[in-house]
This record gives structure tokens, C-alpha cells and sequence, in this order.
């Protein structure tokens, strides 16, 4: 868990930050093939153990670093419906929704989140996001 948070704390930007973040800078060649690989293999395992809630984290964080939001928001929905108290997948959700522009859906991701999360860190995060989009409304 705490890796996992770890991971979107420095491959997902503006984590800690209800500011819009800086694009982060783009991984070489062979990062992104090694995430490729990566996201194909978590995707066929996905198959394998559709009921594996990890194996969906583990997927949105891949397709997170590959800056492909649709497939990482698709994992992170399918780990929440597995596990509706995986407070990771909620706190994704929320960056991800908010990046969109899909306030309410960011809003019940942060709220789930700081419901569900036991890590004090992460619930300061999931607090700020919420007072953020609460005050832009």
C-alpha cells in the first residue's frame, strides 16, 4: 500500500498539490516500452484473476505513468467495484476526475477516499482536494 502511494506520489503530478500541475517530463523510449510491456502483461492477468483488486491498482498506476487516463480511470473504476473501501483506487479517481474536469465524480472519489484511508497523509490530500473543489463551485 504504502508503495503504491509512494508511486502516485511521484509519477502522478499535483498528488499533494490542488494546483495545477506541471507537465511532467516525458520518460525515454525504453521506459515507456518497459511500461508497455508491463500494462499488456497486468491486462492478461487481469483476465486471468478478474476479481484481483491489486491487479487493477497496480494497472492504473501503469497506464497513470503512460499518461493514458481513460485506461487508468477504467482500473481504477474496476478495483473500486471490487473493493469499494480501497482507498488508493478513490484517491486516483479523484486526481483523475479532477484533471477532467468532472468536479462531482472528483468529489465522491476525494470523499470515499478520506472515508476509507487510514494513512494521515493521504487523508490531508484527499482534504485539501475536497476544500478546493468545494470552494470553486
Amino acid at each position: 500500500m504504502k508503495r503504491l502511494l509512494l508511486a502516485a506520489l511521484f509519477f502522478v503530478p499535483g498528488v499533494l498539490s490542488a494546483e495545477p500541475p506541471a507537465p511532467p517530463p516525458n520518460d525515454p523510449p525504453e521506459v515507456v516500452a518497459r511500461l508497455k510491456q508491463e500494462a499488456a502483461a497486468l491486462e492478461q492477468q487481469a483476465r486471468t484473476t478478474p476479481k484481483d483488486t491489486e491487479v487493477f491498482v497496480k494497472l492504473g498506476f501503469t497506464y497513470a505513468r503512460l499518461k493514458q487516463a481513460d485506461d487508468a480511470q477504467r482500473a481504477f473504476e474496476t478495483a473500486v467495484s471490487l473493493d469499494p473501501k480501497k482507498a488508493v483506487a478513490h484517491y486516483m479517481l479523484g486526481l483523475i476526475y479532477e484533471k477532467k474536469g468532472m468536479t462531482s465524480q472528483a468529489i465522491a472519489a476525494w470523499k470515499a477516499c478520506l472515508e476509507n484511508a487510514g494513512d494521515p497523509q493521504m487523508r490531508n490530500t484527499a482534504e485539501r482536494h475536497l476544500h478546493h473543489l468545494t470552494v470553486k463551485r
